[in-house]
């Protein structure tokens, strides 16, 4: 679900087919927010990265699980930003070795990102570069924590 008073929401099966979906919806809402090309680009290759990962390593054994995507928009005087949260129910597995290139590219595409782990599962949270105000801005738009 996606609106354009700032807030975006999906969640779905950690299939890989799935994240086309995925994609394309998060696309929708920024492009419906006005958010700026090259922004918008960093922000879905960020976000996918950490849905990929979780679709990939959170479910152990083909136990099916879920993940939860919630975006919101974050606006100050003069900028905006996105935060957006990834979430699965998962296992955190060690490092088996393998290097790959995910955090860097999430951090290379994104202002800030943190990662919390618990019995829970695995929390990503991606806070986009600031971006400037469109010229008549949505309703409803948080202020700049």
């Amino acid at each position: 679900m996606a609106d354009d008073a700032g807030y975006y929401s999906i969640r779905f099966g950690a299939d890989p087919v799935q994240l086309a979906f995925f994609r394309a919806g998060l696309d929708r809402w920024l492009q419906g927010l006005s958010w700026p090309e090259e922004a918008r680009v960093d922000a879905i290759l960020a976000v996918s990265e950490a849905c990929t990962n979780a679709v990939k390593h959170a479910y152990v054994g083909g136990v099916p699980g879920d993940v939860e995507v919630v975006g919101r928009l974050v606006a100050g005087p003069s900028s905006r930003q996105i935060v957006v949260t990834v979430r699965d129910e998962g296992v955190w597995r060690p490092d088996q070795g393998a290097t790959g290139y995910g955090m860097s590219v999430m951090k290379g595409c994104m202002d800030r990102v943190s990662i919390r782990r618990d019995d829970a599962g695995t929390t990503v949270t991606l806070r986009s570069v600031p971006v400037p105000l469109p010229h008549s801005s949505p309703e409803g738009m948080a202020a700049v924590e």
